[in-house]
């Protein structure tokens, strides 16, 4: 005979599967709420990081053959290198590179995985015989595609810049590309733990989706852009020690942790920075991978206003 369930047994079981669903519920609720807040956080592109064998040399190469400026220059000795923030304007308003140099090494390896930086300039011939005058390898003349006329050099490192030929740039650091190896996931990853916006996608022959154009802003020519390309039939390399990292402003690091966590359960990267508050540079800041090992991280931008970083 089967047992039956007295008045208290089946209260109990209530109470328990309500419990269930109202935490499920709050949960929800939650990450809905951590996620409508990141459509209204104010985000952009202000840095990216990549190591130099010669931090001279290449402070010289970028002021002279691209016509950059020099904002800073400091040196880390607890982190064991020295560095050069530059760009072609302020901190404030401009994209910047930090160019890094180790103490114990003058070795770089940038490999297959990162792609290029995207310079845009009104006179496309100009800049690449400046550039080429100053040390650069030509890889590519400008050539004319799609209405668009661009060139690629390379720096004493093996950094690729593409070369865009416009009349007109608020900043003329308007790129950066990497290479992944599922495309449409780093595209949602990107979109969903970063917010930004999916400006174009570009289809192989096939309908194969093999580029994203991802930012912030409405108009991907007046702001600096990340370009995820789907590897193609070459072997992955995972020496990257020369591009390093990108970071991306916030006005919340730890709300921005939680939405990236949220979206690396369904997608894959891991957290490696916790929301701290570094106390010497009084700067909160808080980083992850993607699933292809890309590191971003997350800055709050009054902080980053501040300069200190």
């Amino acid at each position: 005979m089967a047992n039956k369930l007295g008045p208290s047994s089946i209260f109990s079981s209530l109470l328990f599967f309500s419990l269930i669903i109202g935490t499920t519920l709050a949960a929800r609720n939650l990450n809905d709420n951590v996620f409508e807040w990141l459509k209204k956080d104010h985000r952009g592109l202000p840095r990216a990081v990549i190591h130099v064998s010669d931090l001279d040399r290449s402070i010289r190469f970028y002021m002279q053959g691209f016509g950059m400026k020099l904002l800073k220059r400091r040196n880390f000795p607890d982190r064991q290198y020295r560095d050069a923030l530059i760009g072609f304007g302020p901190q404030n308003t401009h994209f910047l590179l930090e160019l890094r140099q180790r103490y114990d090494s003058n070795d770089v390896f940038i490999g297959t995985e990162f792609g290029h930086f995207g310079i845009a300039t009104q006179d496309i011939y100009k800049t690449v015989e400046k550039a080429r005058a100053n040390g650069a390898l030509v890889i590519h003349k400008p050539q004319k595609v799609n209405q668009t006329i661009f060139a690629f050099v390379e720096d004493h490192d093996g950094y690729k810049f593409k070369l865009i030929q416009r009349t007109t740039s608020s900043d003329p650091l308007v790129e950066i590309m990497l290479h992944v190896q599922d495309l449409n996931t780093s595209l949602n990853f990107y979109t969903k733990a970063l917010g930004m916006k999916l400006f174009e996608r570009q289809n192989n022959s096939t309908g194969q989706i093999v580029l994203g154009t991802l930012g912030y802003g409405v108009n991907p020519s007046k702001t600096t852009i990340l370009q995820l390309e789907k590897r193609k039939n070459i072997p992955r390399d995972d020496g990257r020690d020369g591009y390093s990292m990108v970071y991306i402003g916030t006005d919340n690091v730890n709300k921005s942790a939680e939405a990236a966590k949220l979206v690396m359960k369904e997608l894959g990267g891991n957290l490696i920075i916790e929301p701290v508050l570094f106390s010497n540079i009084n700067v909160k800041l808080t980083g992850f991978t993607d699933p292809d090992n890309w590191i971003t991280n997350m800055v709050d931008n009054k902080d980053y206003q501040r300069g200190t970083l």
